[in-house]
């Protein structure tokens, strides 16, 4: 049997967690957390940061969050920080991505930039694509750009636009940039749009999100198609450039929220009322109402309901329920969720300066590693799903049973490696941020008895594809992992 299992029991209900709350904003410090930006699976809060109580020019900036110190990240000369929240992201080896604007130019005028161990490199725009010829378009331009994300790999997923003054029209390209080459992203056209294909991504209309896997989600709105219509398609893009919308059922359009690395999908809606969707191999599924939702790699979708609301809560939807936030006192308790993290942790803010890492409480389940033997029998490429797979099994070698549920947890993953179809990230048993998954035959009041065993595999993106170390470790009984 399988080892990995992450929708074990559908519309079961769930108990309450408990959490810790830490300010973002530490005693005696010069820095105020405006804005929370984003988190990773170590516990790293990207920041908006303002300096000294002053919000604007030079003394506001971008920053990381970490233990209690924050580090704000430098700003080159010629450029300006501004605060636009879907242009900053933070990956699980603390490279942030950002768009930073060129200082004293007439208009907004942005550049990629990258900060790694805080160094901060400028990402080129991306080369004038010839997909554009025959467009309205010029043989070459000066570009602007800005970033969407970043993932595990490094890869980073933006868009340039070409603004050529003398005919006023802007063609742009949605791309991903692997580290050495963009690659041009095609502009999805549905079939419910009649007449000409829209111009150079002239039909989109939010901010594309992508997973490790390079799969990109966004909605369009073609609304220059030759029979025009203005409800959004949300449609994934595969790396090969090939794109498939996903099913609406009852809806009449939605906006794509966000993606993870078994390609499930979290949406919004806006009619009649404010609403959140889930796509899984199932299809489509109303979560109901809500906003400021996220969905992380466990497929556990953190949200705010009522959406727009002053006063509201946050719950956290998973396996088909829905279960409030816990939040202790003496936070403010309509603190709106900003990122979610697979570790289950919680960045907040909204409300004055008040920011907060929520971290769930408990006891740690039972590092029993020394009390198994792990065999690795293969590892293959799974041409059907794309993914890498490791087959494997785990025995009971000591003279007691090992208590359910059991937990495989892999270490010192290179960041070009990914393990999917998870159950969580280690938060208590360190080190914080190693994903896992659950073995599907072991839940709590099961055991595996001394000498037994099960088999079966772990699959992993692997996008370098030249093979990776790792370390392997099992945690059980119930408790954080």
């Amino acid at each position: 049997m399988k080892l990995l299992s992450i929708l074990l029991a559908a519309a079961a209900a769930i108990s309450a967690q408990t959490y810790t709350a830490t300010s973002l904003n530490p005693s005696n410090s010069r820095y105020e957390v405006a804005n929370v930006l984003g988190l990773n699976n170590h516990g790293q809060v990207l920041v908006d940061l303002c300096t000294n109580g002053i919000c604007v020019g030079a003394d506001r900036t971008v920053g990381i969050w970490a233990n209690g110190v924050i580090t704000p990240l430098p700003v080159p000369d010629g450029y300006s920080y501004y605060a636009q929240p879907e242009w900053y992201a933070i990956n699980d080896s603390g490279t942030v991505v950002g768009t930073l604007l060129v200082t004293g130019a007439s208009s907004q005028v942005g550049h990629v930039f990258i900060w790694k161990d805080g160094v901060a490199t400028i990402l080129p725009d991306a080369p004038y694509s010839a997909e554009f010829s025959g467009e309205g378009c010029p043989s070459s331009a000066n570009g602007q750009s800005a970033s969407y994300g970043i993932n595990a790999a490094a890869h980073i997923l933006g868009s340039t636009a070409y603004s050529p003054p003398q005919s006023g029209l802007e063609c742009s390209a949605t791309w991903i940039y692997d580290g050495s080459s963009f690659r041009i992203l095609p502009v999805p056209v549905p079939a419910k749009c009649s007449g000409p294909a829209p111009l150079p991504n002239g039909g989109i209309t939010s901010s594309p999100q992508f997973n490790d896997a390079d799969q990109v989600v966004i909605s369009v709105e073609n609304n220059i198609c030759g029979a025009a219509y203005t409800e959004q398609d949300p449609v994934v893009i595969q790396p090969n450039g090939s794109y498939s919308f996903l099913p609406l059922g009852s809806l009449s359009g939605a906006a794509a929220g966000g993606i993870n690395d078994v390609g499930q999908v979290l949406g919004y809606y806006g009619s009649p009322t404010a609403g959140l969707t889930f796509w899984d191999g199932g299809g489509v599924q109303n979560l109901g109402s809500g906003g400021y939702a996220h969905l992380n790699q466990a497929g556990h979708v953190l949200y705010y309901s009522p959406p727009l609301a002053q006063e509201g809560s946050m719950y956290i939807w998973k396996n088909g329920a829905a279960t409030a936030v816990d939040v202790p006192s003496p936070v403010p308790q309509n603190l709106e969720p900003v990122a979610f993290n697979d570790a289950g942790q919680i960045a907040a803010g909204g409300v004055g300066s008040a920011a907060y890492l929520l971290t769930p409480s408990g006891a740690c389940a039972e590092d029993v590693t020394s009390k198994v033997s792990i065999t690795r029998t293969g590892f293959r490429y799974n041409h059907s799903t794309g993914f890498f797979e490791l087959i494997g099994s785990v025995t009971n070698t000591s003279d007691a049973p090992i208590p359910g549920p059991i937990s495989i947890v892999v270490d010192d993953l290179p960041a070009s490696a990914t393990l999917v179809d998870i159950a969580g990230a280690t938060l208590c048993n360190a080190p914080q941020g190693s994903p896992y998954v659950n073995d599907s035959q072991f839940g709590a009041g099961q055991f595996l008895e001394p000498g037994g065993s099960f088999t079966g595999s772990l699959s992993f993106i692997d996008t370098a594809q030249t093979g990776f170390s790792y370390s392997l470790r099992v945690l059980a009984g119930t408790g954080n992992r």
